[in-house]
């Protein structure tokens, strides 16, 4: 019997990008995998109008009238999810057909994390809209591989999982395109939901699965395309400072993880 599959994917206010999400997960879906979407202190329009998708598969929509932020919602979906594998998606990444297969086919033997590849999009909201209407997948993805590009710092964190169990592996969870064995997160009781804000409630993660030993695999045959979108940096970098002092609080005394905090200081001061 093969292992059943959870994807949890939060999101906040962006349908057309959660529709193109869902419909490339929709073909994939089977008895033994589920979708919970955590709808976090989303408008009372952004639920209306997704009430009128229709959806071939078995999605449960999980609704916060707050909106919690990344680490809250994931862990809302947490609760609820049955699967003994979960996938942490973000709802702007679009993914082949064998997206669910392939990271199943990585959790055959001892618990671990797989990462896998990263694409950037740069598609207008116009287009997303075309993009809806059109039916066949292999066209939608064919559009917005055409307009993707690899991210170039993702690729530099590739670098740090060459050794399944190296030192640096927790700079390369990210929450989204990563599976992992439930009892793991059950293990380490979710995500902090002191994490506020954009960014490291992942990493936060990534390096206590590292404290347990957990190995670390890169598959970039597991693909998805991330559609980028506006942000105010100045705000994301207050943000990351916020939460990663909030990380070095939590873990004082590890040098690894420091040096890992000051690089991210850095490049948050940067506004990179």
């Amino acid at each position: 019997m093969g292992k059943k599959c959870s994807i949890i994917i939060p999101t906040k206010d962006k349908n057309s990008r959660l529709y193109l999400t869902l419909k490339c997960l929709e073909p994939q879906m089977n008895d033994d995998t589920e979708v919970l979407v955590v709808f976090d202190g989303c408008k009372e329009e952004t639920l209306a109008e997704f009430a009128t998708f229709t959806w071939n598969m078995n999605l449960r929509p999980i609704v916060s009238k707050q909106n919690v932020g990344r680490a809250a919602a994931r862990n809302l979906g947490l609760k609820e999810a049955t699967g003994d594998i979960v996938i942490f998606l973000d709802d702007d990444r679009l993914t082949r057909s064998d997206f669910i297969k392939g990271h199943l086919a990585r959790h055959t033997g001892e618990p671990c994390v797989v990462l896998g590849e990263r694409m950037d999009a740069k598609v207008t909201e116009d287009e997303l809209l075309e993009l809806m209407k059109e039916n066949d997948l292999e066209d939608v993805l064919k559009f917005v591989s055409e307009h993707s590009k690899k991210e170039f710092y993702y690729n530099i964190k590739k670098l740090f999982v060459r050794n399944p169990c190296g030192k640096i592996r927790f700079m390369t969870f990210i929450t989204g395109n990563v599976s992992i064995d439930r009892s793991l997160m059950t293990e380490i009781e979710g995500f902090d939901e002191s994490f506020k804000g954009w960014g490291y409630e992942d990493t936060d993660v990534g390096y206590r699965l590292a404290l347990l030993n957990v190995p670390y695999y890169q598959d970039n045959s597991i693909i998805c395309y991330h559609l980028l979108h506006p942000h105010v940096k100045a705000q994301k970098a207050k943000e990351e400072l916020i939460n990663l002092k909030h990380l070095k609080a939590k873990f004082p005394d590890d040098r690894v993880l420091g040096r890992a905090i000051s690089f991210y200081s850095l490049k948050a001061k940067l506004k990179l």
